[in-house]
C-alpha cells in the first residue's frame, strides 16, 4: 500500500505504510545538485511520514564524487539525526562494484558504527535489505 508518491526526474520516493519504509530510487546518475535535493526531498518525506526506516536503492545511481560523499556523511546523515531525533535505519542497496568499493575505501565497520540514532546496512540484494530493515522494526 503506497501512502506517499514523488517522481520527479530522475528520482522515484515511495512511502509504504504497509512496511512503513520509505524508498529512494534512483533512475539514472544524478549530478550533485540533483542528488543533494533528492535526499533533502527524502528527508523530508520522512518526517512528513514519521517513518524511521529507509531504502536507498543506489544501484542505477552508481558511486558519486568524493564532495557528493563527504556531503552525504558529514552533512546530510547528521542533519537527518538532528531533525528527525529518533532512531533511523537506512538499508543501501548497491551493486556488487559499488559494494567492493565501499568495503574497501569507506569501511564497512565505519558506517555499522556511523551514528548515535542513524544505523546504515549495505546490501547487495533488496530482499536482504528489506529483511534487515523489517528485522530492525521488530528489535526496537
Amino acid at each position: 500500500m503506497v501512502e506517499r508518491e514523488i517522481l520527479e526526474g530522475n528520482l522515484h520516493l515511495t512511502y509504504r505504510k504497509d512496511l512503513d519504509i520509505l524508498f529512494l530510487r534512483w533512475f539514472r546518475v544524478p549530478d550533485s545538485a540533483q542528488l543533494r535535493q533528492g535526499y533533502l526531498q527524502a528527508l523530508e518525506l520522512a518526517k512528513e511520514m514519521k517513518s524511521a526506516y529507509w531504502m536507498f536503492d543506489l544501484r542505477s545511481r552508481g558511486q558519486v564524487s568524493p564532495e557528493d560523499e563527504t556531503w552525504l556523511l558529514q552533512t546530510f546523515f547528521p542533519r537527518v539525526e538532528e531533525e528527525l531525533g529518533y532512531q533511523g535505519y537506512f538499508a543501501n542497496l548497491v551493486t556488487p562494484s559499488h559494494y567492493a568499493y565501499i568495503r574497501d575505501v569507506v569501511g564497512l565497520e565505519y558506517l555499522e558504527k556511523y551514528g548515535k540514532i542513524i544505523k546504515l546496512g549495505i546490501y547487495t540484494s533488496e530482499q536482504d535489505a528489506v529483511a534487515w530493515l523489517l528485522e530492525s522494526r521488530a528489535n526496537r
